[in-house]
């Protein structure tokens, strides 16, 4: 998984892991994993919303990438098949 994520960001232009731009990224990479937020969704409760997250993670690049290695610990079917289909068939092994 991990050879396969990293030629996906590649593919993208999905580099960097600081910032504003590793937040965006990192997005990205979760919504070629299959997770949409179709509604934008982002106050949790009246102490709590996505953009605490973003912060946090806007000044805490390891954090992306501790995610995007996580993710690639993980052999699940559809985030395989989902980042192959981002690939060029012959990248695709």
């Amino acid at each position: 998984m991990h050879e396969l994520i990293e030629k996906v960001c590649g593919e993208r232009g999905l580099y960097g892991n600081e910032g504003r731009r590793g937040v965006e990224n990192l997005c990205k990479l979760c919504r070629i994993l299959g997770y949409k937020d179709s509604m934008h969704f982002g106050q949790f409760a009246p102490d709590g919303s996505i953009g605490d997250l973003v912060e946090f993670l806007e000044d805490n690049p390891g954090c992306i990438e501790a995610i995007k290695e996580w993710i690639g610990e993980r052999d699940v079917s559809e985030w395989r098949e989902n980042l192959e289909s981002e690939l060029p068939e012959e990248e695709v092994e």
